[in-house]
């Protein structure tokens, strides 16, 4: 148990660490390229590497914190969940430093990973007991039509891929962030854990708010262009305690 409890402060250490020079690796971007977005993406170097060990450890320490789960099946749909968010942190960080000529198939990669993480999160969040194994129904539905229309907007040639994966990804976050806010408490979760689960949601809802922000661009040195920016270094300032958060969530805590 000793063990465990240093291996996680240390895997916490690094972690804020990493978003510390991460942090500052983007206003220092931000300071020496002003609102321009060219040279903002060619100066992302560093902090695509950081964001992927973050996402390493954080995934790794989803692992280490739910092997004292409250429940088998929520420590089994948590590293699931992660590992698809792993997945998608590595499209949108790791694979495009390796291969930048691939931008458009890392961000289509990285938010269909995110759209299993956030089905991942509606099943745990939704079951209403241990031996409940299936998504509410009208999530399914909810979700298999909006993911139908915007791949016949698509296909239509109604709007281009990445609009459709947006919207489609839309309407995934806001079912993922009401379930989580609301069915927990309805649910088998211990309220502590239910609390931490809605915070977690709410917390992870406004990083995905930034992450549009920070996809608006405009004019170099435009107010639209500078509130992209300013968006885009906020993010993982609320990612990354929203991951921690749904983390603990997995853990019974004693009164």
């Amino acid at each position: 148990m000793l063990l465990q409890t240093t291996t996680r402060k240390v895997i916490l250490a690094i972690i804020a660490v990493l978003l510390l020079v991460t942090t500052v690796k983007d206003w220092y971007d931000f300071a020496q390229c002003g609102a321009v977005d060219q040279c903002i993406a060619s100066a992302l170097g560093l902090q695509l590497y950081t964001k992927s060990a973050i996402s390493f450890l954080v995934t790794l320490l989803a692992f280490i914190v739910s092997a004292e789960s409250h429940s088998p099946r929520d420590r089994r749909f948590l590293r699931i969940a992660f590992v698809f968010s792993l997945l998608g942190d590595f499209s949108f960080s790791l694979f495009r430093a390796i291969k930048p000529e691939y931008v458009m198939a890392s961000d289509v990669l990285g938010i269909l990973f995110f759209m299993m993480f956030l089905v991942m999160l509606i099943h745990r969040h939704s079951r209403t007991s241990e031996s409940d194994l299936y998504c509410r129904n009208a999530y399914w539905r909810l979700l298999g039509a909006i993911t139908v229309v915007a791949i016949l907007l698509f296909a239509l040639g109604a709007i281009r891929i990445m609009v459709a994966l947006v919207l489609a990804y839309a309407f995934y976050i806001v079912t993922a962030t009401v379930v989580g806010v609301i069915a927990p408490y309805k649910w088998y979760f211990p309220m502590k854990n239910a609390l931490l689960a809605r915070w977690g949601m709410l917390t992870f809802f406004v990083g995905d708010v930034l992450v549009g922000l920070s996809m608006v661009s405009g004019a170099d040195h435009s107010a639209m262009e500078t509130i992209s920016a300013i968006a885009n270094n906020f993010i993982w300032w609320f990612y990354v305690p929203a991951q921690l958060m749904l983390i603990r969530s997995s853990v019974k805590i004693e009164n």
